[in-house]
């Protein structure tokens, strides 16, 4: 049973006292198991291979002390990835994907413009998607390395319900009347693209001020292939 975790702490605040705290509750923790530290400039990183699990009471205990800094955790256990994130002693997003279910990236720019959404799932021997930009989008597949993309009017009915399952969470567009959505985007002086992200996942990547993924080494290479071949060429 393969268990791997990783868990970053990020923030204009105290990561020397976070530090300090944190280890001084893991060394009295009888049942604390062993860890490798890696940390850099403004961040705290926290690498485990655990047979019992993430020490979450830990991390959420130290997080509640030092409630301007933000606790990442991401694991791999047995092919089933999750991520959660704890800011302020509470959990306050979590994500699972179960093997061969869809995993999904978004990266966020400037002025709350999509760069790239994208969802993927192993589907017959392949691999099948969908990518969407703030001015464009388009279906794929891929196969031993080689990306096909797919014109909307040839898509099948597994490419679009792979699809469906991206935009109901996560964007709506610009023809839509959305009057809500609009109000959020006025609010923070976002302009409305073609496509936008739905204002509460807005608000998460714009807290936690990087690229959002549930995708597993498979499926980032997929995503990979995706920027290469369709979203940086003209």
């Amino acid at each position: 049973m393969a268990f791997t975790a990783v868990v970053r702490i990020t923030g204009a605040g105290r990561l020397a006292d976070f530090r300090e705290r944190l280890r001084w509750l893991l060394v009295r923790d009888p049942d604390a198991e062993d860890y490798t530290e890696h940390h850099e400039a403004g961040t705290l990183e926290y690498r485990f291979t655990p047979k019992k699990g993430i020490p979450f009471p830990a991390l959420t205990e130290v997080s509640g002390d030092f409630p301007e800094l933000r606790v990442e955790a991401e694991w791999d256990h047995d092919g089933v990835a999750g991520r959660a994130i704890f800011e302020n002693g509470r959990l306050v997003d979590e994500q699972r994907a179960e093997p061969g279910e869809p995993g999904v990236a978004v990266t966020l720019g400037e002025h709350g413009r999509l760069e790239l959404a994208i969802i993927c799932q192993p589907h017959e021997g392949h691999w099948i998607g969908y990518a969407a930009s703030a001015d464009r989008h388009t279906f794929f597949r891929y196969r031993e390395g080689a990306l096909t993309l797919v014109e909307p009017s040839d898509a099948d009915e597994a490419l679009e319900e792979v699809a469906f399952r991206l935009v109901d969470e996560w964007i709506w567009y610009d023809e839509e009347e959305a009057p809500t959505e609009r109000a959020h985007y006025t609010q923070y002086g976002y302009p409305v693209r073609g496509a936008n992200l739905k204002s509460v996942k807005l608000a998460l990547l714009r807290r936690q001020g990087r690229p959002y993924s549930t995708l597993d080494p498979k499926g980032a290479s997929v995503r990979d292939a995706v920027i290469a071949q369709w979203l940086k060429q003209t």
